[in-house]
């Protein structure tokens, strides 16, 4: 029997199974983007780079955008950051403490998460302490019709209408629906959704009574909010860890699970995960939420556009830790990262392929390749001659680390738990554009999988592949 070429499907998103040689698929610092258009549907692009520009010292405890100027917390610094990375001091908040933060255009309330709240002013650029016997402790702000809200463990304070630094003993109001412990209150599309260590409720601006909100009717969701800091918003939802180790977002009212069965698996294994972080970002105009756990040093992304199917990760270094920005904002027309230890603000930038000038690793394991793709069974054995990859080639540098770029590829034919030395087939020095990337091999198995990994700083987009397969002994 002659060999028949098949396609077999690069792309796709992370999602490793308990048990190995079910699924062992892996997406790491490339994403799968929708091509409807394209000359195939979803293309594995590279994740952008972090470009360095500028410095202050201190670990990063959180960004915020007030009046389209970028602040940042680090170290026991506020800081105001211009378009150009240049750090102006603005104040001190003492503590060590991830910051939440929130603003009316003109006052800024940064609270120290059962600690003290402090308020910067850009009428005198001055921050000073928020010394409010209702305010003062808060666990989270955030602003709704001109107030602030503050939670703390057994109930919430609403501040006065137009200061966010007073509010009234009158205008408090506890968990009403279930016996919940409060964590966090958040504000998205005008509801306020009233986060617990087991539930969710949401409340609206009543105007009427103190507080002046209520309950809306029938927006409860059965599961809480298990790190304050994990809950963050695109213009379309908002993305939370749940107190089940799975990962949700909300929209339109309802909520839906986004995590996989693979992904809340692997969450579940972490001793520690409610210090996880999440923030979210535009790139090409599609959003993502990235969700980091810095104790379990693993960084989880997902493409609102592909939902489950569109997770990947993220790491940084040529090693499967988490990645190192701990923040990421949009300012300026761009999108800006925080290091999360050593006070570097990077631009996350499409054209740049390293961190902070260091290599980085991108790795895709495809899935399962059988007798099934040329009509077999399964436990049929099969022969493969050769593997040809269709992706962008002529890409390599001037001069450096990828002047004539490859990619490894590599096989496992024991469900993913070793790989077999594979092979480097060139991508194609700068303009040598016509090029067959193909790894000629001659292996016969039962099932296979196969792991493309880089680290040149290059362009390397993965389109779809071909293997040329037939039925072992015919």
């Amino acid at each position: 029997m002659a060999f028949q070429t098949v396609p077999v499907n690069v792309t796709g998103p992370t999602y490793q199974s308990r048990s190995k040689p079910l699924s062992s698929q892996q997406t790491k610092n490339w994403y799968q983007q929708f091509n409807e258009a394209g000359k195939d549907t979803y293309v594995l692009m590279p994740f952008p780079g972090l470009k360095t520009l500028g410095n202050a010292e201190g670990e990063d405890r959180g960004f915020h955008r007030m009046a389209e100027i970028l602040y940042q917390i680090k170290g026991t610094s506020l800081y105001e950051i211009d378009k150009l990375g240049v750090h102006t001091l603005r104040g001190s908040i003492p503590s060590t403490e991830r910051c939440i933060i929130a603003d009316d255009g003109i006052n800024m309330f940064i609270v120290v998460p059962g600690q003290k709240v402090w308020q910067y002013t850009t009428d005198t650029n001055l921050v000073t302490e928020v010394t409010d016997v209702n305010i003062t402790g808060a666990l989270s702000v955030d602003f709704f019709n001109n107030q602030f809200i503050y939670t703390f463990a057994d109930f919430s304070t609403i501040s006065n209408v137009g200061n966010g630094a007073v509010a009234s003993g009158l205008n408090i109001v506890g968990e009403e629906t279930l016996p919940d412990a409060m964590v966090r209150d958040f504000v998205f599309e005008e509801i306020i959704y009233r986060c617990g260590v087991r539930s969710i409720v949401g409340w609206y601006n009543s105007g009427v009574g103190a507080p002046p909100i209520d309950k809306l009717q029938g927006r409860i969701f059965n599961v809480g909010l298990s790190a304050p800091h994990s809950i963050a918003k695109t213009d379309e939802a908002f993305y939370w860890l749940g107190d089940d180790n799975a990962i949700y977002r909300a929209q339109a009212g309802s909520k839906q699970r986004i995590s996989t069965d693979a992904i809340s698996h692997v969450i579940s294994t972490f001793d520690v995960t409610d210090d996880a972080i999440g923030f979210t970002y535009t790139l090409e105009g599609q959003n993502f939420y990235t969700i980091t756990f810095p104790t379990a040093n693993k960084t989880f992304t997902v493409s609102e556009l592909l939902a489950e199917n569109g997770w990947f990760e993220l790491s940084s270094g040529t090693n499967d830790g988490k990645w190192q920005a701990s923040s990421v904002i949009s300012a300026y027309g761009k999108d800006y990262a925080a290091d999360d230890d050593n006070g570097n603000v990077y631009c996350l930038c499409l054209d740049t392929y390293t961190n902070n000038n260091e290599a980085l690793q991108r790795t895709r394991i495809i899935s399962n390749i059988d007798a099934r793709l040329i009509g077999g069974a399964i436990g049929d054995a099969v022969t493969m001659s050769s593997v040809t990859i269709s992706m962008e080639t002529g890409v390599g540098l001037i001069a450096g680390q990828g002047d004539n770029p490859r990619i490894m590829v590599e096989a496992s034919y024991d469900g993913g738990r070793t790989w077999a030395a594979g092979a480097w087939p060139r991508v194609g020095r700068l303009g040598e554009f016509v090029l067959k990337v193909k790894w000629d091999k001659m292996k016969t198995f039962y099932d296979c999988m196969l792991r493309l990994s880089s680290t040149d700083p290059v362009n390397y987009s993965v389109y779809s592949a071909n293997i040329d397969l037939k039925l072992a002994g015919k």
